[in-house]
């Protein structure tokens, strides 16, 4: 790491940590021509939320595998007129948004420019470029559907709430590799304001387990997850879902992709731009995947737990 970005990031540490802005204000103008001056700080980091754990480390594993110097800000941290101005002003040849409040900031007050992404849920909905790049937060359909049976080979039959407007095309490929793996997937659509308590209360009579994935329309707030886990747990049928905040909540079975992965993915994506390289995937899929089974809740259903494939789970909730 060079003195230049050691120096750099020293500063944005300290503004970071400060509980008011006295302290930017003083900083910032020193910032802002420091950029100027050197031109071979060619990344920006825009983080939608540091203090979000992964959030956090999707930025700390990026950095420490990337040589090239890199300025961040925490979003948190400034007002938005100032990240408007540092982000406007500057002549980064990529940005690298961590979150989905950080990709739409940056694509609305610089579109022309290079942006890869991570950390954002549903990526298919955010608006894209030609410069727009990115990692997935999601994993494959099939790969999940995989561990599924793998953990739990006599179950048949999983349910997913969706809308049609966000994943239509993801439930069209889930129930096709659900075939390959001898699973049916079971979908029942929430657009159109249907009411989410009287879907979940017809879908769950059919299936064996409930698949919750990332919906806008699904997921609306937290009293739409209340509902749901209230009916599965009323019903008495498993959620597998996608992230660990659903353990709190009850879900059985979390497979979600791995962040320290994909922060080293969004350095090579990186690495690969910087180089000239962009007849790459647009967006990647996740390389690697974290397993939580959570044993509390595997008491409650009738699921036969294949033990053998406990060498696949990353964590035991007991």
């Amino acid at each position: 790491m060079t003195m230049i970005n050691k120096t750099v990031k020293l500063i944005m540490r300290a503004v970071r940590q400060v509980a008011v802005f006295a302290l930017f204000f003083v900083f910032f103008p020193f910032f802002s021509s420091y950029v100027s001056a050197h031109e071979k700080i060619d990344l920006l980091i825009v983080n939608s939320d540091y203090s979000v754990k992964k959030y956090a480390l999707a930025q700390d594993v990026f950095e420490a595998n990337q040589e090239k110097p890199s300025i961040s800000i925490n979003l948190p941290d400034l007002s938005s007129d100032e990240a408007s101005d540092l982000i406007k002003k500057n002549q980064f040849k990529i940005i690298y948004c961590i979150g989905t409040k950080a990709y739409l900031l940056v694509q609305r007050l610089v579109p022309e420019q290079n942006i890869v992404f991570s950390s954002a849920i549903n990526w298919r909905r955010l608006p894209m470029t030609e410069k727009s790049y990115g990692i997935a937060q999601e994993l494959p359909a099939g790969m999940q559907l995989m561990m599924y049976r793998y953990l739990f080979p006599e179950i048949k039959k999983i349910g997913v709430l969706y809308s049609k407007q966000f994943n239509n095309e993801w439930l069209q490929d889930a129930v096709q590799s659900a075939k390959d793996v001898g699973i049916e997937v079971i979908g029942q659509d929430v657009s159109d304001g249907q009411d989410l308590s009287k879907a979940i209360k017809k879908l769950l009579p059919e299936v064996d387990a409930l698949w919750l994935i990332s919906d806008p329309l699904v997921l609306a707030d937290r009293s739409a997850v209340s509902v749901i886990f209230q009916q599965t747990e009323i019903s008495n049928k498993p959620v597998f879902t996608y992230s660990k905040v659903f353990i709190d909540f009850g879900a059985l079975l979390v497979i979600s992709a791995d962040t320290p992965t994909i922060g080293r993915q969004v350095s090579a994506r990186v690495d690969d731009l910087l180089g000239g390289r962009v007849d790459m995937e647009r967006v990647s899929i996740p390389a690697g995947s974290h397993v939580v089974l959570n044993m509390k809740r595997l008491k409650n259903y009738s699921l036969r737990l294949n033990k053998e494939a406990l060498g696949s789970v990353n964590q035991i909730i007991e």
